[in-house]
């Protein structure tokens, strides 16, 4: 159940001039717990739009484990999933090698903290071990966002808890040791449990095993 009365923090960055020469530029983002230093190499004439979507897909893959990450024009949003207290976060973009490129970060939109939440669990249990060695991928989707599969070698003598731990090992690798965005994932005995680390909506997630 997701908290009431809440709103999610959505803070941006603006691209406002391409570069006039090649070089990097750097965007930092810190949040006061997590700070990320994005560098980006720039060829003399890339536009605006080209610089846009370079630091887009750059952000993208530096952030989304913990932030949802839009583009709209030449602005790049970086969006609080969940209701919160507003936090105070900062976005530069700093021209490391006076390329020509500039940019600004700002907040668009203050988070306000929600009541009344509960955390979403969702469970996959390991039934029968099976025999012989294989490759199963387990995918775990939320049907929109969330789309993660993890891929585990079994040698064909694992029990139901042993595969439950590699299970679980696999999908706490996902994404440079990251893991799912916004799932904690543990293990007791034959049960891998993924638990929202935020008190979302309910979500309409499937967890599927497949053996290749």
């Amino acid at each position: 159940m997701a908290p009431t009365g809440g709103r999610e923090e959505t803070n941006q960055l603006e691209i406002l001039t391409g570069a006039s020469k090649d070089g990097r530029i750097q965007v930092v983002f810190d949040d006061g717990q997590i700070r990320k230093d994005i560098v980006q190499s720039v060829n003399m004439n890339d536009s605006a739009s080209t610089i846009f979507f370079q630091l887009y897909d750059a952000i993208y893959q530096e952030l989304k484990a913990d932030y949802n990450i839009t583009g709209s024009g030449m602005t790049i949003y970086i969006n609080e999933p969940t209701q919160e207290a507003d936090k105070d976060i900062t976005i530069t973009l700093e021209d490391l090698d006076a390329t020509g490129v500039t940019g600004v970060g700002s907040e668009w939109r203050k988070g306000v903290a929600g009541t009344g939440g509960v955390a979403e669990v969702n469970e996959l249990e390991i039934t029968e071990a099976g025999s012989g060695s294989k490759d199963l991928s387990v995918n775990f989707t939320d049907g929109n966002y969330l789309n993660e599969t993890a891929t585990v070698t079994l040698q064909g003598t694992e029990t139901s808890a042993e595969i439950a731990d590699k299970i679980a090992s696999a999908f706490q690798a996902l994404n440079n040791g990251k893991g799912i965005f916004r799932q904690n994932i543990t293990v007791s005995g034959a049960k891998v449990t993924f638990t929202s680390t935020k008190t979302v909506a309910d979500q309409n997630i499937t967890i599927t095993v497949t053996s290749n």
